[in-house]
Protein backbone atom coordinates (compact mmCIF):
# COMPACT_ATOMS: atom_id res chain seq x y z
CA UNK A 1 0.00 0.00 0.00
CA UNK A 2 3.09 2.39 0.80
CA UNK A 3 4.83 1.49 -2.25
CA UNK A 4 1.98 2.63 -4.47
CA UNK A 5 0.91 4.89 -2.92
CA UNK A 6 4.34 6.54 -3.25
CA UNK A 7 4.19 5.77 -6.96
CA UNK A 8 1.22 7.75 -7.01
CA UNK A 9 2.54 10.91 -5.44
CA UNK A 10 5.54 10.48 -7.60
CA UNK A 11 3.47 10.13 -11.13
CA UNK A 12 1.51 13.39 -9.59
CA UNK A 13 4.05 15.55 -9.10
CA UNK A 14 6.04 14.29 -12.07
CA UNK A 15 2.95 15.84 -13.90
CA UNK A 16 2.67 18.77 -12.48
CA UNK A 17 6.27 19.66 -12.33
CA UNK A 18 6.51 18.88 -16.18
CA UNK A 19 3.07 20.65 -16.93
CA UNK A 20 4.52 24.00 -15.19
CA UNK A 21 7.86 23.52 -16.93
CA UNK A 22 6.05 23.03 -20.37
CA UNK A 23 4.39 26.40 -18.76
CA UNK A 24 7.34 27.81 -18.65
CA UNK A 25 8.77 27.13 -22.12
CA UNK A 26 5.34 28.38 -23.35
CA UNK A 27 5.81 31.78 -21.75
CA UNK A 28 9.16 32.47 -22.79
CA UNK A 29 7.56 31.34 -26.57
CA UNK A 30 4.61 33.82 -25.99
CA UNK A 31 6.70 36.36 -24.68
CA UNK A 32 9.07 36.33 -27.64
CA UNK A 33 5.73 36.50 -30.11
CA UNK A 34 4.26 39.14 -28.03
CA UNK A 35 7.25 41.35 -28.72
CA UNK A 36 7.39 40.35 -32.26
CA UNK A 37 3.95 41.52 -32.82
CA UNK A 38 3.95 44.77 -30.60
CA UNK A 39 6.42 46.19 -32.36
CA UNK A 40 5.22 45.50 -36.19
CA UNK A 41 1.86 47.03 -34.52
CA UNK A 42 3.69 49.84 -33.03
CA UNK A 43 5.28 50.74 -36.49
CA UNK A 44 1.65 50.56 -38.66
CA UNK A 45 0.01 53.51 -39.33
CA UNK A 46 -3.33 52.83 -38.27
CA UNK A 47 -4.17 56.34 -39.22
CA UNK A 48 -3.95 55.53 -42.51
CA UNK A 49 -5.58 51.95 -42.61
CA UNK A 50 -8.22 53.55 -40.83
CA UNK A 51 -8.93 55.40 -43.64
CA UNK A 52 -7.56 53.75 -46.44
CA UNK A 53 -10.30 52.53 -49.20
CA UNK A 54 -7.72 48.87 -49.79
CA UNK A 55 -8.76 48.17 -45.83
CA UNK A 56 -10.65 45.22 -46.78
CA UNK A 57 -14.14 45.42 -45.89
CA UNK A 58 -15.85 42.75 -42.94
CA UNK A 59 -19.09 41.67 -41.49
CA UNK A 60 -19.38 41.50 -37.77
CA UNK A 61 -21.74 39.27 -36.85
CA UNK A 62 -23.21 39.39 -33.01
CA UNK A 63 -25.38 35.63 -31.69
CA UNK A 64 -27.70 36.94 -29.28
CA UNK A 65 -29.99 35.13 -27.35
CA UNK A 66 -31.65 37.22 -23.97
CA UNK A 67 -29.32 39.80 -23.85
CA UNK A 68 -31.73 42.90 -23.48
CA UNK A 69 -29.58 44.16 -20.42
CA UNK A 70 -25.68 44.31 -22.31
CA UNK A 71 -26.73 44.42 -26.08
CA UNK A 72 -26.92 48.07 -26.86
CA UNK A 73 -23.66 48.38 -25.49
CA UNK A 74 -22.26 46.05 -27.70
CA UNK A 75 -23.52 47.07 -30.24
CA UNK A 76 -22.69 50.66 -29.58
CA UNK A 77 -19.44 49.61 -29.09
CA UNK A 78 -18.95 48.34 -32.67
CA UNK A 79 -21.35 50.96 -34.72
CA UNK A 80 -18.01 52.98 -33.09
CA UNK A 81 -15.30 50.90 -34.53
CA UNK A 82 -12.71 53.22 -36.14
CA UNK A 83 -12.82 50.97 -39.42
CA UNK A 84 -13.70 52.70 -42.87
CA UNK A 85 -16.11 50.07 -43.76
CA UNK A 86 -18.05 47.40 -41.99
CA UNK A 87 -21.48 46.13 -41.08
CA UNK A 88 -22.97 44.70 -37.70
CA UNK A 89 -25.55 41.80 -38.21
CA UNK A 90 -27.14 41.34 -34.74
CA UNK A 91 -29.23 37.59 -34.93
CA UNK A 92 -31.71 37.54 -32.61
CA UNK A 93 -31.95 34.10 -32.05
CA UNK A 94 -35.65 33.45 -31.08
CA UNK A 95 -34.88 36.00 -27.47
CA UNK A 96 -37.60 35.69 -24.90
CA UNK A 97 -36.57 38.56 -23.08
CA UNK A 98 -36.75 42.47 -24.80
CA UNK A 99 -33.76 41.45 -26.81
CA UNK A 100 -35.34 42.81 -29.78
CA UNK A 101 -37.44 45.59 -28.33
CA UNK A 102 -33.88 47.45 -26.85
CA UNK A 103 -32.57 47.00 -30.02
CA UNK A 104 -35.46 48.37 -31.79
CA UNK A 105 -35.53 51.44 -29.34
CA UNK A 106 -32.26 52.30 -29.48
CA UNK A 107 -31.39 52.09 -32.91
CA UNK A 108 -34.41 52.44 -34.63
CA UNK A 109 -34.87 49.51 -36.60
CA UNK A 110 -37.62 49.21 -39.65
CA UNK A 111 -38.46 46.16 -41.75
CA UNK A 112 -35.88 45.44 -44.79
CA UNK A 113 -35.92 43.22 -47.96
CA UNK A 114 -32.46 42.36 -47.77
CA UNK A 115 -31.25 39.36 -49.99
CA UNK A 116 -29.65 36.24 -48.79
CA UNK A 117 -27.81 33.20 -50.14
CA UNK A 118 -29.28 29.67 -48.03
CA UNK A 119 -25.78 28.77 -48.16
CA UNK A 120 -26.36 27.48 -44.52
CA UNK A 121 -29.72 26.13 -43.75
CA UNK A 122 -31.05 27.50 -40.10
CA UNK A 123 -34.25 27.80 -38.28
CA UNK A 124 -37.07 30.03 -39.76
CA UNK A 125 -35.91 33.55 -39.87
CA UNK A 126 -39.07 35.96 -39.19
CA UNK A 127 -37.84 38.86 -40.30
CA UNK A 128 -34.58 41.48 -41.10
CA UNK A 129 -34.40 45.40 -39.90
CA UNK A 130 -32.21 47.97 -40.82
CA UNK A 131 -31.27 51.08 -38.60
CA UNK A 132 -32.31 54.16 -39.39
CA UNK A 133 -29.99 55.89 -37.55
CA UNK A 134 -26.86 53.42 -38.57
CA UNK A 135 -27.30 52.16 -42.34
CA UNK A 136 -24.48 49.41 -41.52
CA UNK A 137 -26.51 48.05 -38.84
CA UNK A 138 -28.88 44.91 -39.60
CA UNK A 139 -30.40 42.76 -36.92
CA UNK A 140 -32.06 39.20 -38.17
CA UNK A 141 -34.98 38.02 -36.32
CA UNK A 142 -34.90 34.30 -36.32
CA UNK A 143 -36.45 31.06 -34.01
CA UNK A 144 -34.31 29.40 -31.38
CA UNK A 145 -31.53 27.02 -32.90
CA UNK A 146 -28.46 28.23 -30.74
CA UNK A 147 -26.21 29.93 -31.23
CA UNK A 148 -24.06 27.76 -34.21
CA UNK A 149 -27.59 28.29 -35.89
CA UNK A 150 -27.53 31.79 -35.18
CA UNK A 151 -23.99 32.63 -36.63
CA UNK A 152 -24.84 30.35 -39.76
CA UNK A 153 -27.92 32.68 -40.45
CA UNK A 154 -25.37 35.99 -39.72
CA UNK A 155 -23.18 33.95 -42.53
CA UNK A 156 -25.90 33.87 -45.17
CA UNK A 157 -26.84 37.96 -44.95
CA UNK A 158 -23.50 39.02 -44.72
CA UNK A 159 -21.91 40.45 -47.56
CA UNK A 160 -18.13 40.57 -47.11
CA UNK A 161 -15.08 37.96 -47.81
CA UNK A 162 -14.17 38.57 -44.06
CA UNK A 163 -16.34 38.04 -41.37
CA UNK A 164 -16.09 38.64 -37.58
CA UNK A 165 -18.16 36.78 -34.62
CA UNK A 166 -18.50 38.22 -31.33
CA UNK A 167 -19.83 37.73 -28.02
CA UNK A 168 -23.29 40.36 -27.61
CA UNK A 169 -21.60 40.91 -23.69
CA UNK A 170 -18.50 42.09 -24.76
CA UNK A 171 -17.74 46.06 -24.82
CA UNK A 172 -15.12 46.52 -27.60
CA UNK A 173 -12.06 48.93 -27.74
CA UNK A 174 -12.29 51.39 -30.80
CA UNK A 175 -9.51 49.82 -32.86
CA UNK A 176 -10.07 46.05 -32.28
CA UNK A 177 -11.31 45.43 -35.91
CA UNK A 178 -8.00 47.06 -37.16
CA UNK A 179 -5.51 45.46 -34.91
CA UNK A 180 -7.09 42.06 -36.13
CA UNK A 181 -7.63 42.57 -39.37
CA UNK A 182 -4.25 44.24 -39.91
CA UNK A 183 -2.61 40.33 -39.45
CA UNK A 184 -4.78 39.67 -42.29
CA UNK A 185 -4.04 42.32 -44.61
CA UNK A 186 0.16 41.58 -43.73
CA UNK A 187 -0.56 37.85 -45.51
CA UNK A 188 -4.31 37.52 -47.60
CA UNK A 189 -3.18 34.40 -49.07
CA UNK A 190 -2.44 32.76 -45.78
CA UNK A 191 -4.04 34.38 -42.69
CA UNK A 192 -7.48 32.91 -42.55
CA UNK A 193 -8.07 33.27 -38.79
CA UNK A 194 -7.69 35.70 -35.96
CA UNK A 195 -8.40 36.06 -32.45
CA UNK A 196 -7.18 37.40 -29.47
CA UNK A 197 -7.88 38.10 -25.98
CA UNK A 198 -10.39 40.32 -23.66
CA UNK A 199 -10.15 41.74 -20.18
CA UNK A 200 -12.78 40.15 -17.66
CA UNK A 201 -15.06 42.85 -15.35
CA UNK A 202 -17.97 42.29 -13.41
CA UNK A 203 -19.38 46.16 -15.22
CA UNK A 204 -17.42 45.71 -18.98
CA UNK A 205 -18.99 49.65 -19.59
CA UNK A 206 -17.38 50.81 -16.18
CA UNK A 207 -14.30 49.13 -16.64
CA UNK A 208 -13.56 50.71 -20.50
CA UNK A 209 -14.18 54.50 -18.62
CA UNK A 210 -11.03 54.36 -16.95
CA UNK A 211 -8.36 57.19 -17.88
CA UNK A 212 -7.11 56.92 -21.53
CA UNK A 213 -4.79 53.85 -22.30
CA UNK A 214 -5.77 51.94 -18.94
CA UNK A 215 -7.87 49.17 -18.03
CA UNK A 216 -9.44 49.54 -14.63
CA UNK A 217 -9.31 46.05 -13.08
CA UNK A 218 -12.49 45.24 -10.78
CA UNK A 219 -12.17 45.55 -7.44
CA UNK A 220 -13.62 42.48 -6.53
CA UNK A 221 -11.13 39.77 -5.66
CA UNK A 222 -13.56 36.99 -7.37
CA UNK A 223 -13.42 38.94 -10.64
CA UNK A 224 -9.94 39.91 -10.43
CA UNK A 225 -8.67 36.42 -10.51
CA UNK A 226 -10.89 35.50 -13.40
CA UNK A 227 -8.59 38.39 -15.22
CA UNK A 228 -5.40 36.69 -14.37
CA UNK A 229 -6.64 33.45 -15.43
CA UNK A 230 -7.13 35.32 -18.63
CA UNK A 231 -4.52 36.80 -19.16
CA UNK A 232 -2.40 34.02 -18.28
CA UNK A 233 -3.87 32.00 -20.64
CA UNK A 234 -3.31 34.15 -23.68
CA UNK A 235 -0.22 35.57 -22.86
CA UNK A 236 1.42 32.34 -21.64
CA UNK A 237 0.07 30.29 -24.05
CA UNK A 238 -2.14 31.19 -26.67
CA UNK A 239 0.44 33.57 -28.22
CA UNK A 240 3.19 30.51 -28.11
CA UNK A 241 0.58 28.52 -29.59
CA UNK A 242 0.30 30.89 -32.50
CA UNK A 243 3.87 31.47 -32.90
CA UNK A 244 4.23 27.54 -33.14
CA UNK A 245 1.50 27.10 -35.54
CA UNK A 246 -1.07 25.30 -33.72
CA UNK A 247 -3.52 27.82 -32.43
CA UNK A 248 -6.52 25.34 -31.23
CA UNK A 249 -8.07 27.76 -29.18
CA UNK A 250 -9.91 31.05 -31.13
CA UNK A 251 -11.94 32.30 -28.84
CA UNK A 252 -15.73 33.11 -29.66
CA UNK A 253 -15.83 36.57 -28.12
CA UNK A 254 -13.69 37.84 -30.91
CA UNK A 255 -12.91 35.36 -33.99
CA UNK A 256 -11.92 36.93 -37.48
CA UNK A 257 -12.46 34.26 -40.38
CA UNK A 258 -12.42 34.48 -44.02
CA UNK A 259 -15.75 33.34 -45.04
CA UNK A 260 -15.20 31.21 -47.65
CA UNK A 261 -13.22 28.89 -45.52
CA UNK A 262 -16.30 28.83 -43.34
CA UNK A 263 -18.53 27.79 -46.79
CA UNK A 264 -16.27 25.76 -47.52
CA UNK A 265 -16.53 23.46 -43.77
CA UNK A 266 -20.16 24.03 -43.71
CA UNK A 267 -20.29 26.52 -41.06
CA UNK A 268 -20.53 26.70 -37.64
CA UNK A 269 -21.54 22.99 -36.25
CA UNK A 270 -24.65 23.07 -34.40
CA UNK A 271 -23.85 19.41 -32.58
CA UNK A 272 -21.47 20.74 -30.02
CA UNK A 273 -21.97 22.16 -26.82
CA UNK A 274 -20.03 25.18 -28.20
CA UNK A 275 -18.71 25.96 -31.61
CA UNK A 276 -15.76 28.30 -31.20
CA UNK A 277 -13.01 25.77 -30.43
CA UNK A 278 -14.50 22.83 -32.37
CA UNK A 279 -14.57 24.78 -35.66
CA UNK A 280 -11.05 26.12 -34.98
CA UNK A 281 -10.52 21.90 -34.39
CA UNK A 282 -11.69 21.81 -37.76
CA UNK A 283 -10.05 24.39 -39.46
CA UNK A 284 -6.98 22.83 -38.77
CA UNK A 285 -7.81 19.32 -39.39
CA UNK A 286 -9.07 20.16 -43.08
CA UNK A 287 -6.42 22.49 -44.02
CA UNK A 288 -3.75 19.57 -42.63
CA UNK A 289 -5.61 17.05 -44.59
CA UNK A 290 -5.60 18.34 -47.92
CA UNK A 291 -1.71 20.38 -47.24
CA UNK A 292 -2.58 23.05 -47.66
CA UNK A 293 -0.83 26.21 -46.32
CA UNK A 294 -2.81 28.25 -43.75
CA UNK A 295 -1.97 30.41 -40.76
CA UNK A 296 -4.24 31.10 -38.04
CA UNK A 297 -3.16 33.63 -35.24
CA UNK A 298 -3.69 35.22 -31.84
CA UNK A 299 -3.26 39.20 -31.49
CA UNK A 300 -1.36 40.14 -28.30
CA UNK A 301 -3.59 43.13 -27.94
CA UNK A 302 -6.47 43.26 -25.42
CA UNK A 303 -9.57 44.10 -27.65
CA UNK A 304 -12.11 44.46 -25.77
CA UNK A 305 -13.68 44.00 -22.14
CA UNK A 306 -16.54 40.92 -21.22
CA UNK A 307 -18.68 40.29 -18.52
CA UNK A 308 -17.25 37.38 -15.89
CA UNK A 309 -19.55 35.51 -13.45
CA UNK A 310 -19.89 37.25 -9.74
CA UNK A 311 -20.56 34.17 -8.12
CA UNK A 312 -19.05 30.97 -6.96
CA UNK A 313 -22.21 29.57 -8.69
CA UNK A 314 -21.90 31.25 -11.77
CA UNK A 315 -18.35 30.61 -12.31
CA UNK A 316 -18.82 26.84 -11.42
CA UNK A 317 -21.79 26.98 -14.17
CA UNK A 318 -19.28 28.54 -16.85
CA UNK A 319 -16.48 26.75 -16.55
CA UNK A 320 -17.75 22.85 -15.69
CA UNK A 321 -19.15 23.88 -19.20
CA UNK A 322 -16.09 24.73 -20.85
CA UNK A 323 -14.62 21.34 -19.97
CA UNK A 324 -16.92 19.51 -21.31
CA UNK A 325 -16.64 21.49 -24.72
CA UNK A 326 -12.68 21.01 -24.72
CA UNK A 327 -13.38 17.01 -23.67
CA UNK A 328 -15.91 16.83 -26.01
CA UNK A 329 -13.72 18.57 -29.21
CA UNK A 330 -10.48 16.87 -28.07
CA UNK A 331 -12.48 13.01 -27.93
CA UNK A 332 -14.40 13.93 -31.36
CA UNK A 333 -10.85 14.91 -33.32
CA UNK A 334 -9.02 11.85 -31.85
CA UNK A 335 -8.10 10.91 -35.03
CA UNK A 336 -5.27 13.84 -34.56
CA UNK A 337 -3.90 12.46 -31.67
CA UNK A 338 0.25 11.82 -32.40
CA UNK A 339 -0.91 11.72 -35.67
CA UNK A 340 2.09 13.24 -37.85
CA UNK A 341 0.13 13.48 -41.08
CA UNK A 342 -1.43 16.56 -39.35
CA UNK A 343 2.06 17.64 -38.35
CA UNK A 344 2.82 19.96 -35.65
CA UNK A 345 -1.01 20.22 -34.77
CA UNK A 346 -1.23 16.29 -34.48
CA UNK A 347 2.06 15.76 -32.80
CA UNK A 348 1.63 18.18 -30.30
CA UNK A 349 -1.13 20.80 -30.34
CA UNK A 350 -3.61 18.35 -29.82
CA UNK A 351 -2.07 16.00 -27.66
CA UNK A 352 -1.02 19.09 -25.35
CA UNK A 353 -4.97 19.46 -24.91
CA UNK A 354 -5.11 15.72 -24.34
CA UNK A 355 -2.69 15.92 -20.96
CA UNK A 356 -3.14 19.19 -19.65
CA UNK A 357 -6.80 19.65 -20.58
CA UNK A 358 -9.00 16.51 -20.52
CA UNK A 359 -6.74 14.44 -18.64
CA UNK A 360 -5.77 16.94 -15.75
CA UNK A 361 -9.23 16.96 -13.41
CA UNK A 362 -8.12 12.69 -13.05
CA UNK A 363 -4.82 13.79 -12.49
CA UNK A 364 -5.45 16.75 -10.24
CA UNK A 365 -7.91 13.90 -8.16
CA UNK A 366 -5.30 11.35 -7.79
CA UNK A 367 -2.46 14.23 -6.70
CA UNK A 368 -5.04 15.44 -3.70
CA UNK A 369 -6.12 11.95 -2.15
CA UNK A 370 -2.20 10.51 -2.45
CA UNK A 371 -0.92 13.78 -0.61
CA UNK A 372 -3.59 13.57 1.45
CA UNK A 373 -2.98 9.88 2.51
CA UNK A 374 0.55 10.44 2.18
CA UNK A 375 0.09 12.88 4.61
CA UNK A 376 -2.12 10.83 7.14
CA UNK A 377 -0.49 7.62 7.21
CA UNK A 378 3.15 9.63 7.64
CA UNK A 379 4.74 8.82 4.32
CA UNK A 380 5.48 12.87 4.53
CA UNK A 381 5.87 15.18 7.32
CA UNK A 382 3.48 18.15 7.74
CA UNK A 383 7.14 20.82 7.18
CA UNK A 384 7.75 18.26 3.72
CA UNK A 385 3.70 19.32 2.67
CA UNK A 386 3.84 22.77 3.32
CA UNK A 387 7.14 22.65 1.19
CA UNK A 388 5.76 20.84 -1.65
CA UNK A 389 2.37 23.47 -1.70
CA UNK A 390 4.44 26.23 -1.63
CA UNK A 391 6.84 25.33 -4.01
CA UNK A 392 3.67 24.51 -6.35
CA UNK A 393 2.46 27.85 -5.23
CA UNK A 394 5.44 29.73 -6.09
CA UNK A 395 5.59 28.20 -9.66
CA UNK A 396 2.38 28.81 -10.19
CA UNK A 397 2.17 32.56 -8.92
CA UNK A 398 5.55 33.14 -10.83
CA UNK A 399 3.80 32.10 -14.58
CA UNK A 400 0.80 34.42 -13.26
CA UNK A 401 3.04 37.66 -12.36
CA UNK A 402 5.37 37.16 -15.66
CA UNK A 403 1.72 37.30 -18.00
CA UNK A 404 0.89 40.67 -15.87
CA UNK A 405 4.23 42.04 -15.92
CA UNK A 406 3.95 41.03 -19.44
CA UNK A 407 0.67 42.65 -20.25
CA UNK A 408 1.95 45.82 -18.82
CA UNK A 409 5.42 46.42 -20.30
CA UNK A 410 4.50 45.94 -23.41
CA UNK A 411 1.31 48.62 -23.52
CA UNK A 412 1.32 50.20 -20.00
CA UNK A 413 -2.04 48.69 -19.00
CA UNK A 414 -2.68 49.16 -15.48
CA UNK A 415 -3.17 51.80 -13.19
CA UNK A 416 0.19 51.84 -10.37
CA UNK A 417 -2.52 50.63 -8.02
CA UNK A 418 -4.40 48.24 -9.97
CA UNK A 419 -0.84 46.84 -10.81
CA UNK A 420 0.12 46.26 -7.10
CA UNK A 421 -3.03 44.41 -6.62
CA UNK A 422 -2.73 42.27 -9.20
CA UNK A 423 0.73 41.13 -8.22
CA UNK A 424 -0.69 40.49 -4.52
CA UNK A 425 -3.11 38.29 -6.09
CA UNK A 426 -0.87 35.95 -7.69
CA UNK A 427 0.42 34.19 -4.57
CA UNK A 428 -2.70 33.10 -3.31
CA UNK A 429 -4.52 32.19 -6.70
CA UNK A 430 -3.43 28.13 -5.74
CA UNK A 431 -5.46 28.34 -2.60
CA UNK A 432 -8.05 31.22 -3.17
CA UNK A 433 -9.16 30.66 -6.56
CA UNK A 434 -7.84 26.90 -7.98
CA UNK A 435 -9.76 24.71 -6.10
CA UNK A 436 -13.49 26.34 -7.64
CA UNK A 437 -11.89 25.92 -11.06
CA UNK A 438 -10.37 22.33 -9.78
CA UNK A 439 -13.72 21.47 -9.01
CA UNK A 440 -16.01 22.88 -11.94
CA UNK A 441 -13.62 20.94 -13.85
CA UNK A 442 -14.11 18.01 -12.52
CA UNK A 443 -17.69 18.20 -12.50
CA UNK A 444 -17.48 18.72 -16.55
CA UNK A 445 -15.16 16.08 -17.06
CA UNK A 446 -18.25 13.87 -14.94
CA UNK A 447 -21.02 15.44 -17.17
CA UNK A 448 -18.95 14.83 -20.63
CA UNK A 449 -18.74 11.18 -19.79
CA UNK A 450 -22.85 10.89 -19.18
CA UNK A 451 -22.99 12.56 -22.41
CA UNK A 452 -24.76 15.62 -21.18
CA UNK A 453 -24.78 18.24 -23.93
CA UNK A 454 -26.58 20.41 -21.79
CA UNK A 455 -26.17 24.89 -22.15
CA UNK A 456 -26.62 26.53 -19.17
CA UNK A 457 -26.61 30.46 -19.71
CA UNK A 458 -25.41 32.32 -16.40
CA UNK A 459 -27.91 35.82 -15.61
CA UNK A 460 -26.18 39.01 -16.24
CA UNK A 461 -24.26 41.02 -13.27
CA UNK A 462 -24.29 45.15 -12.57
CA UNK A 463 -26.32 45.86 -16.10
CA UNK A 464 -28.95 43.12 -15.76
CA UNK A 465 -30.09 44.51 -11.80
CA UNK A 466 -30.15 48.18 -14.08
CA UNK A 467 -32.08 47.07 -16.54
Amino acid sequence: MTNLLAILVGVCLGYLLLSNAVYVVLALIGAVENGVRRHESEAEDYDTLASSRFTIPVSVIVAAYNEASAIVSTVTSLLDLDYPEHEVIVVNDGSSDETLERLAEAFELEPFELFARRVFRTEEVRAVYRSEKHPNLFVVDKQNGGKADALNAGLNVARYRYVCGVDADTVFDRDALLKGMRLVIQDPGRVIGVTSHLTIAEDPERTMSAPKGKRRIDRRPFVAYQHLDYLRAFLNNRLAWSRLGFMLCSVGAFQIWRRDVLEELGGYARGFTCEDIELTFRVHEHFLRERREYSVLCLPDNVGTTEGPDTVRKLVSQRERWQRVIDETVWHYRNMWFNPRFRSVGIVGVPFYLVTEVLAPAVEVLAVVSLGLSLVLGLFSPATFALMLAAIAFMNASLTACAILLDDVQSRTYRSRDLARLLLLAPLDLFLYRPIIFWARLKGSWRFLRGDKEWHKFERNVRSQAA
